[in-house]
């Protein structure tokens, strides 16, 4: 949020209201930005020398349709005479003011950052490194929040998939939350998965616990395993997957098929490459693979599998299809 107005624009409007150059340039910053109401207000109320309220004081809507109002207000059509403009002197309230809301706007950027900050992935994986030491590593298309002051190691996946590097705080517990599942851990890497049916907890390192949240049906975790947590019906299963699993292959840019059924092939494509990958022909579903692909572009990937199985693959914008 750009919360450093344009002070030159807003102390313009404060000395003449009533010029419409003043008012079009003052309503464009405040629609800009929700916020801005609050510190106009504010300002106003200190070039006016009233004393000033607390913002939840203000009644933002009241005060924001009667500034719409006067902003939109049609004003007399007047012809300035010919002459040649004074230079106007500065009053030295002009600067007071001035001064005055350079400290307000400063203090409204201190105080009201937010409390949570949010890190986002599009179509590309990325990483964080958390105040704390802990790496935080996205998937793509992939959101979470945690605070700005880190004091309570929290973080809250609102969608996607990450891997957690935690550093080891015995006395500051790590956690990690989605909609319906809570995550606590001590020191560890695991990997959470929120794809809106069930919640996939995998641990590499450590012990992790898992729970619903409001209730006691939960599960711990050792290296190796992985839970999926069902949200619909609260449900956990766990499993212990071979070794060369592909769960974290999104992140290690790593896939391995040691005897591994088309089906299971076409999942591991699905999470790496975040395509839609569909068999046509059922009799293929059981064909089985043997290959390994490091860090290699999808296209070479399928072509390998067309040679090697001998099946046909089409691939367009984000379905591939095997027949």
């Amino acid at each position: 949020m750009n919360t450093q107005p344009d002070i030159q624009v807003v102390i313009e409007y404060l000395e003449d209201p009533e010029n419409e150059q003043h008012k079009l340039a003052l309503d464009k910053w405040l629609q800009q930005d929700a916020g801005h109401l609050d510190i106009f207000l504010e300002m106003r109320a200190l070039w006016q020398g009233d004393v000033l309220p607390a913002i939840s004081s203000y009644n933002t809507t009241r005060q924001w349709e009667q500034l719409e109002t006067q902003l939109d207000a049609p004003q007399p059509l007047t012809v300035a005479p010919s002459t040649v403009t004074p230079v106007k002197k500065i009053s030295p309230r002009y600067w007071w003011a001035a001064a005055a809301i350079l400290l307000l706007v400063a203090g409204y950027t201190i105080f009201h950052q937010p409390a949570y900050l949010v890190k986002q992935t599009a179509q590309k994986q990325d990483s964080l490194l958390l105040p704390d030491g802990s790496m935080v590593y996205l998937n793509a298309h992939t959101s979470i929040r945690y605070p700005r002051e880190f004091k309570t190691r929290h973080i809250t996946i609102e969608k996607g998939e990450a891997f957690f590097d935690v550093a080891q705080k015995p006395d500051a517990p790590f956690s990690v939350n989605t909609d319906k599942v809570a995550i606590q851990v001590l020191g560890t890497s695991f990997n959470v998965k929120d794809d809106g049916r069930a919640v996939k907890v995998f641990v590499q390192t450590g012990k992790v616990s898992a729970a619903f949240k409001g209730s006691d049906n939960k599960v711990t975790l050792t290296p190796g395993v992985e839970a999926a947590l069902a949200t619909a019906n609260q449900k956990i299963e766990t499993r212990r997957p071979q070794k060369n699993n592909n769960i974290l292959a999104w992140k290690t840019r790593q896939l391995v098929f040691e005897d591994s059924p088309l089906t299971a092939v076409a999942a591991a494509l699905e999470n790496c490459y975040h395509v839609e990958v569909v068999i046509r022909n059922e009799q293929l579903a059981d064909k089985k693979l043997i290959a390994s692909f490091r860090n290699l572009p999808l296209e070479e990937v399928l072509d390998i599998m067309e040679k090697t199985l001998q099946i046909n693959i089409s691939h367009k914008n984000d379905l591939v299809e095997i027949y």
